[in-house]
């Protein structure tokens, strides 16, 4: 069995006992002079987290106090109900965004209005957020040969995709159906003919 191995401190510590038993007041009192350093650094750190916590406990209470100062003392679900109720408005009175054909769909809607009686069309959108599908519709127009598409923004044209004014509305509404999974698609006064004439009105997305 090897020996075994005694620590280096308590090697030092019995090669200087002779020393520190013929001086034992002075060892003692380099021992209180360490242990108080000791002291003192430990309690400069502890208490320089203590007062970091306190710090973070003082702001998250100025953003609470500020957060029901804004909500009038609302509950985070008053809040929140609030807040849903909001979106709601700007949905039903702004809408949402369209989401864009995609290349293969445009194609797809192109072979389908192919078949169409072709005339004048007037492709619409009632704000900025439907006018990069209504650009797309009017693409898949052109493409599809009907020369006198125009497109442009309107006004009233309600909720989804509305076609009509035409007979000939009813087929369009369906390719647009089978191209994309709209939220709604309708169709409006089909007996009421325009002469030469289809409208296709994107709406607000408020679905």
């Amino acid at each position: 069995m090897g020996e075994t191995s005694i620590p280096q401190w308590l090697q030092s510590l019995i090669s200087g006992w002779p020393m520190i038993k013929a001086n034992p007041v002075v060892f003692i009192l380099i021992l209180i002079a360490v242990v108080s350093a000791l002291w003192i650094i430990f309690s400069w750190s502890y208490g320089s987290v203590l007062e970091s916590k306190k710090s973070q406990i003082e702001l998250l209470e100025r953003q609470i106090s500020d957060y029901k100062e804004k909500l009038h003392g609302a509950s985070p679900d008053q809040a929140k109900a609030k807040i849903d109720a909001l979106e709601q408005t700007l949905k039903v009175t702004v809408g949402a965004k369209w989401d864009p054909l995609s290349g293969s769909q445009i194609s797809f809607l192109t072979s389908r209005l192919k078949d169409i009686q072709k005339s004048r069309v007037s492709v619409m959108y009632e704000n900025a957020l439907g006018k990069e599908l209504a650009q797309n519709i009017f693409e898949a127009f052109k493409q599809a040969g009907w020369e006198e598409a125009q497109l442009g923004p309107g006004g009233g044209l309600g909720d989804g995709i509305v076609v009509g004014w035409s007979s000939r509305a009813v087929a369009v509404k369906a390719a647009l159906e089978s191209t994309a999974k709209f939220p709604r698609v309708w169709a409006k006064d089909t007996e009421k003919e325009i002469p030469d004439l289809i409208i296709v009105g994107v709406g607000l997305n408020s679905f």
